[in-house]
């Protein structure tokens, strides 16, 4: 019977978290569920858990590339395989709260949506603590519209980043349009692939009062992705001025205030992790560069000469 819903995961050397993250996938209720999981050429014991798991539980198809995909290609080859009217992308470190998909879901088709997304919260594997919803419990489901969603994929926005948000698709749509995730990226790449749908007239749906997923911080340790800030700059700035988005003033006007707050987080984290008056001192030097970061050391300076 095919399942309602496909939970794609990009495994790769998580052999010693992976479980608990399959584990929230599996205790869905309310729908039919597979796990696609793609072993991308781990060199630890990824392969040999994830093997054990679907002898126990045939819910769990895996996939062994004998190639490194990285995250976005492994998904990719995971939606090729996947069976499910929706699709969801999951972690290897994160986790799916309990009965939220089905929510999710149903949300999405009385409103025949192609995207859903519901809240997160985050969880301190150093400190075993979960964190509150990240939106107010009692918002309003919304439609969001390409422009809607660029304005709020961004840091220090009045909600939290849209572009951490883990979404369901529904896999027909990114089928006919022949929608994938771009192998070239490595690190906001869920922000992309949101886009290119919306671009191609998906519905997306924000549904803030269902708590869907749970982020591990990078504190942790577990997170295989390595940050790349500039690169997420400048793949912003390349969309500002490419078709469509640059012939839509609000959406390009919303790609480069996005990428100006990249660089002011991007200079918030490079200054607080400076090790040395060295560090720092280039750190400023680097915010001359640009006028997001020439009013991030003016408010540093403000903020100084204020004490």
């Amino acid at each position: 019977m095919q399942p309602k819903l496909s939970v794609i995961l990009a495994a790769y050397n998580c052999a010693d978290f992976v479980e608990r993250s399959i584990g929230s996938a599996l205790d869905q209720q309310g729908l039919s569920v597979e796990i696609v999981a793609v072993n991308d050429c781990s060199t630890d014991a990824t392969l040999d858990v994830l093997q054990a798991i679907a002898r126990k539980d045939p819910r769990l198809r895996v996939i062994d590339s004998k190639e490194n995909l990285g995250p976005s290609g492994a998904r990719n080859l995971a939606f090729d395989h996947a069976a499910g009217e929706w699709g969801a992308v999951l972690d290897a470190d994160d986790a799916l709260e309990p009965g939220a998909l089905s929510r999710l879901v149903q949300i999405a088709e009385d409103r025949d949506a192609d995207i859903v997304a519901g809240s997160i919260r985050f969880f301190s594997h150093q400190r075993q603590e979960i964190s509150g919803p990240v939106f107010q419990e009692n918002a309003p489901i919304t439609m969001l519209s390409l422009g809607d969603f660029v304005e709020a994929a961004r840091p220090a926005n009045r909600e939290p980043d849209y572009g951490l948000l883990k979404p369901l698709f529904r896999i027909a749509f990114l089928n006919d349009n022949g929608l994938r995730y771009r192998t070239d990226i490595r690190h906001g790449e869920d922000f992309h692939f949101i886009i290119d749908a919306l671009s191609k007239g998906a519905k997306y749906v924000l549904a803030r009062e269902v708590l869907s997923y749970i982020y591990t911080t990078r504190d942790s340790g577990l997170s295989r992705t390595r940050v790349d800030y500039s690169r997420m700059i400048s793949e912003t700035e390349k969309l500002s001025r490419r078709a469509p988005f640059a012939s839509n003033p609000a959406v390009a006007g919303a790609l480069t205030r996005r990428a100006d707050a990249l660089r002011t987080h991007e200079l918030n984290v490079l200054y607080g992790d400076a090790p040395n008056l060295s560090s720092k001192l280039g750190v400023l030097a680097k915010s001359l560069k640009s006028s997001a970061g020439q009013h991030w050391l003016k408010t540093k300076i403000v903020k100084y000469v204020g004490r």
